[in-house]
């Protein structure tokens, strides 16, 4: 009889092995140092059984040889086993091999400090805007001295800032009120809140495919069943909902109306319709991301989701209009609603930084500004990366993005963990599909990010095109 045991997935193993290739020595030293320290720290736990060699080998573009020398040689230090049809178990955790482990660890963190310089295109995060800067420079500290006079403890969020908060939404067409507002301490706290409260272990949240990654690892942790959504634009999303809400009886809907990450678009009007039909359906709650929505590059004159589905959850944030070092957000919600969030976010951290409050409370105020800048930079460098990559990259279909700093690509061939492997080793770093996707599909897809320096983007992309020609 089969032992029973826990699988890590090929897509889920190659995140954890992330830059596993830039260490010295040869590709199989560099996969079995790289796994060997995951193991030593408990991210591979023992009883977990890996993926195939042949399908570990395919996904980090590697033969069966170099992968098989990499577990052959952990299997003798008894890290590994495996049995004839049952695949290969990791047997040895963190408590047996701790020491060989810290060993190789200070190993693997030396040899990423003396790794050759590489583009990396992962990471989509744009830098402050200089009206930041500007506001720390003119803080009004007088005001400083009163907030230190009190305890300094307001778990809702300063009221200024909880009134800014409401005008932005009510400028947007969301009428908001001051009760409807709470302060978190970044986007990510609040979506967890406010799934939290709805969510209980094994209970099932849907959302879009493809979808933030932050989204789905937060709910994962919360114990939810997190399966992706049709296709909004599927002639048959109606009857395929329908099938999806008697089967999984999803109690949260978690979406991105006003701005997708990865693919960069924005909902249409009878898409937004679509969802909350299917939320109304599944007498489900749902959460709107909007953290992306001050990026947008084509404004769309279309009513918000709220309009469609009045009990509407939306997070909020000033990392993308301005800055992401000021860990700023917020939920809008009805008040009952807000004050039971409150509540939770109390006994969580008891309030965000009064600090970084009161420079968000000045600067929320100019975000018609933020917007402005944004967009002047992001649509001459969304120009610029179509245009370089219709001359390096033709065969590549990237969808044109409504805003926001990434292209989501899709590859007419072959599998897209493989490539972003590949060209790891000739240094460009790209993100795969999969990491986007709830349920680990989405391989023939990569997101091309060039939210830091353009040109060093169309360097990156120069190189692909070469690397794109020898893997094809």
């Amino acid at each position: 009889m089969k032992r029973l045991a826990e699988t890590v997935g090929t897509a889920q193993l190659i995140r954890l092995l992330e830059d596993w290739s830039t260490g010295d020595g040869a590709l199989h030293v560099c996969l079995e140092r790289t796994l060997r320290v995951l193991v030593a720290s408990g991210e591979i736990p023992a009883g977990i059984r890996l993926p195939s060699e042949r399908s570990l080998g395919n996904a980090l573009n590697l033969s069966r040889n170099t992968v098989a020398n990499a577990f052959d040689t952990l299997r003798g230090e008894g890290l590994f086993s495996s049995r004839q049809g049952d695949g290969t178990y990791v047997t040895s955790g963190a408590s047996s091999s701790r020491r060989r482990g810290e060993d190789r660890l200070h190993s693997f963190i030396a040899d990423h400090a003396e790794a050759s310089p590489s583009i990396d295109l992962r990471s989509a995060a744009l830098p402050g805007l200089a009206m930041v800067a500007d506001e720390f420079e003119s803080f009004d500290y007088r005001m400083l001295r009163n907030l230190v006079k009190t305890h300094g403890y307001l778990p809702w969020g300063l009221p200024a800032l909880r009134q800014s908060v409401a005008e932005y939404y009510t400028d947007a067409g969301m009428p908001t009120s001051l009760d409807q507002v709470l302060i978190t301490s970044g986007a990510q706290q609040a979506l967890r809140l406010a799934a939290a409260s709805i969510a209980s272990p094994g209970s099932t949240v849907l959302v879009e495919e493809p979808t933030f990654r932050g989204a789905i690892e937060s709910l994962r942790t919360l114990g939810a069943h997190v399966v992706p959504i049709p296709d909004l634009d599927d002639p048959n999303f109606s009857q395929r909902t329908s099938s999806m809400i008697s089967r999984f009886k999803p109690v949260l809907l978690v979406v991105q109306s006003m701005l997708n990450n990865p693919t960069g678009r924005v909902m249409s009007e009878p898409q937004k319709r679509r969802m909350a039909t299917l939320a109304s359906a599944a007498g489900a709650a749902m959460i709107d991301d909007a953290t992306m929505a001050d990026t947008v590059i084509d404004p769309k004159d279309s009513p918000p989701l709220s309009r469609f589905f009045p009990g509407l959850i939306t997070v909020g944030s000033m990392s993308k209009s301005f800055w992401g070092g000021l860990r700023v957000g917020w939920i809008r919600a009805d008040a009952r609603t807000v004050a039971a969030l409150a509540s939770a976010k109390g006994v969580d951290d008891l309030g965000t930084s009064l600090l970084a409050q009161s420079v968000a409370m000045s600067l929320l105020p100019r975000i018609a500004e933020a917007r402005h800048a944004r967009r002047e930079v992001l649509l001459p460098a969304r120009a610029r990366i179509l245009e370089v990559l219709e001359q390096e990259l033709p065969d590549w279909e990237a969808v044109v993005p409504a805003g926001g700093a990434s292209l989501w690509v899709r590859l007419p061939r072959g599998s897209a963990t493989a490539f972003a492997q590949h060209a790891e080793r000739f240094g460009v770093k790209l993100l795969p599909g999969t990491i986007f996707s709830a349920a680990d599909q989405l391989d023939d897809h990569i997101r091309v990010a060039f939210a830091d320096d353009v040109e060093l983007t169309v360097r990156a992309l120069r190189i692909l095109g070469p690397l794109w020609k020898t893997f094809a």
